[in-house]
This record gives structure tokens, C-alpha cells and sequence, in this order.
């Protein structure tokens, strides 16, 4: 006679499966899957005067990255690195981006600024919620 599995396997099993799929799941193709990471870009300094934007890069409230992007000359400067959140191994895996990656941010954004006359991102987003 075969033995039933008790009611706390049963459970169990269920509730290992629905995590799996919240935890596990992984992006279609096509769909954009937001993840919060923590990071925050502010942009204190945009002088359309001289077509320069600067950007600084915080993860919990400590400042990692200063850039400084001139949309006519394509100049830019960097201080720090977003890599150094990464050498904390609790954090490596929550953060997805790179280097490169917010330079390249913060120059798409410095363009659409620029372009459009914005000098303060926060009310020009808040006037513009979707």
C-alpha cells in the first residue's frame, strides 16, 4: 500500500513552486521587466547655455559617479565608478548596470535636455506623468 504525502509536503511543494516562478522568472522577448536596484541619477547642473549637463550617479545615498557630458563637443568626464558598489558581494547581483552603461544613460538624457530646453528634469517630469 502506497503511503499519501502528508499535508506539509504538499504545502511545501506549492509554495516552491510559486517562488520559483516570481523569483525565477526571466524577461520575455520584447518586454521590459523593471527591476528597483536603488540606484538614482540627479542632474543639478544643466547649462544650455554651454550645451553641458552633469550627472551624478548615488546608490543608497552615497555619491559613486560624477559625469560630466558637452552634447556639441561629445566631451565627457568621469570621477568614480559604479563599479566599486559591485565589489560588495551582497550588492554585485543587484545592480545590472556598468560603467559604460550609465556614461551612455546620462549622454541619451544630456541630449534630450539639451534638445528640448529642460533645465530642471523633476518639473519637467512631474508636469509630464503618464
Amino acid at each position: 500500500m502506497k503511503d499519501k504525502p502528508s499535508a506539509l509536503t504538499i504545502i511545501f511543494s506549492i509554495a516552491i513552486i510559486f517562488l520559483s516562478l516570481f523569483y525565477f522568472r526571466r524577461p520575455k522577448p520584447g518586454i521590459f521587466l523593471c527591476i528597483p536596484d536603488g540606484i538614482k541619477v540627479d542632474y543639478p547642473l544643466i547649462n544650455l547655455e554651454n550645451s553641458e549637463v552633469t550627472a551624478y550617479i548615488t546608490y543608497k545615498k552615497e555619491t559613486y559617479m560624477r559625469i560630466q557630458y558637452n552634447v556639441l563637443t561629445e566631451e565627457t568626464r568621469v570621477n568614480g565608478s559604479i563599479e566599486s558598489v559591485k565589489l560588495n558581494r551582497f550588492f554585485r547581483s543587484r545592480i545590472p548596470l556598468n560603467d559604460a552603461e550609465c556614461i551612455e544613460m546620462v549622454q541619451r538624457s544630456a541630449r534630450f535636455f539639451i534638445e528640448n530646453q529642460i533645465t530642471n528634469p523633476d518639473t519637467y517630469y512631474a508636469g509630464n506623468s503618464y
